[in-house]
């Protein structure tokens, strides 16, 4: 009996641990994870935002004429949506979890990790400012830098670069003073607006790019040469198309390049490849008006070298991309099916033929907005989960195996538990 009964608990034990490696962390309202990288240690750490309220009855005599200094007013650091790190490790558990506690909303869209395993988080705040914090490896402020236009900017991606910088790449309402002298290009309802900072957070120079119509900042990649090609879209009444820019190191436009097409046209990502081309991630509606994702392979004379569209039975899109060191692509997204929305993973060979797909989530709206290669070619993927009959976005994580299997959270050894 006394045999019997521990075969029964080894194997309980062994069942627990061969769970699934899905991580739903739920707070109240919604929340989301947007970006997510590896730590030197082999941990996983992913950014986004929650938020907390607290229960404002006390009177004011103050009288707000702006809704943003209401809400301001409102926060105290730990209220409103804030900047939130979470890292896991290895066997799934939750190490950290750190808010940035600012004294203004803020919300995080990239995470870049520092040589000291420590990170850089790019954002904006809600009020229309962008920001940039470096955090060192426990998530304690290092600095933040708040910058911006006297306009609306909102950051959409924030890239590491080789001198231990970053690049912001964000949109900015238009301005009619003739004393910017932010512009490159563009003088109508938005512009594309990038930043480029140094490893201590010196603003080493700001400038806009677009055409004569609204531009939005999308994304960038660093070349071999230092220069960036940068992407964008342009919308245009009820069409929508994509920007693809050059610019040098330091900020000077090279080329500009509108690409249009009878469909509209949404960029999500951009990435270096082993080859030193481009890979761009897009959609583009079918002649059904259904979503599809598209890849597009360019070089840096703006030639491109391959275009191709990845036909899928559902609406689907590729948010992140990445290449393994096989020069296989790894893709995460969404899949739509009527009312439901789930998590999509995609890998493609380098011709952007699809190898295998797979679609996680629950039966309500799930996402996977990021995703990072790991050291042993597994995939880890930050997002959002939607819990059943709820409204409400939670943080999600999620470990793949290469063939886009989930991972398995690993057995511990009976050893280390006595």
């Amino acid at each position: 009996m006394h045999y019997i009964l521990t075969l029964i608990l080894l194997t309980s034990f062994l069942y627990a641990k061969n769970s699934d490696f899905s991580i739903v962390i739920n707070e109240p309202f919604s929340n989301a994870l947007v970006d997510i990288t590896e730590d030197y240690d082999r941990d996983i750490s992913a950014v986004g935002f929650i938020k907390k309220y607290k229960n404002n009855q006390a009177k004011s005599d103050t009288t707000y004429t702006n809704a943003f200094d209401y809400l301001a007013s409102l926060s105290n650091g730990s209220n409103g949506s804030q900047t939130h790190l979470v890292k896991v490790n290895n066997e799934a558990d939750i190490t950290l979890r750190k808010s940035t506690n600012l004294p203004y909303f803020n919300e995080a869209v990239s995470i870049a990790k520092t040589p000291q395993n420590g990170y850089f988080i790019g954002g904006h705040t809600l009020d229309g400012s962008l920001l940039v914090l470096k955090l060192d490896s426990n998530a304690q402020t290092i600095f933040h830098k708040t910058f911006g236009t006297a306009n609306q900017d909102k950051m959409s991606k924030m890239i590491p670069l080789r001198d231990g910088g970053v690049l912001a790449i964000a949109s900015s309402v238009a301005s009619r003073s003739p004393n910017d002298n932010l512009f490159e290009s563009g003088l109508d309802l938005g512009d594309i607006y990038l930043t480029r900072l140094s490893k201590d957070g010196e603003i080493l120079w700001s400038k806009k790019y677009g055409t004569l119509k609204d531009d939005i900042g999308v994304d960038a990649a660093e070349a071999d040469d230092g220069s960036f090609m940068v992407i964008g879209q342009i919308s245009e009444k009820k069409s929508k198309s994509i920007t693809i820019l050059r610019i040098t190191q330091n900020g000077d436009k090279i080329w500009i390049k509108e690409y249009k097409n009878e469909k509209n046209l949404t960029p999500h990502k951009i990435i270096k490849l082993r080859d030193n081309n481009f890979v761009i991630s897009l959609s583009q509606n079918d002649d059904t008006n259904k979503e599809q994702i598209r890849l597009i392979k360019i070089d840096v004379q703006k030639n491109i070298l391959q275009d191709k569209m990845i036909q899928t039975t559902y609406a689907s899109a590729l948010k992140d991309i990445k290449e393994f060191s096989d020069t296989k692509i790894a893709g995460v997204g969404y899949v739509r099916d009527g009312h439901n929305t789930d998590g999509l993973a995609m890998l493609l060979d380098n011709k952007f033929s699809m190898l295998n797909q797979e679609h996680y989530g629950s039966d309500e709206y799930d996402s996977l907005n990021a995703l990072t290669i790991l050291h042993n070619s597994q995939i880890a993927a930050a997002g959002i989960y939607t819990n059943k009959d709820s409204q409400e976005t939670n943080m999600w994580i999620v470990k793949l195996n290469k063939d886009l299997s989930m991972a398995k959270i690993p057995t511990k050894s009976i050893e280390s538990k006595r």
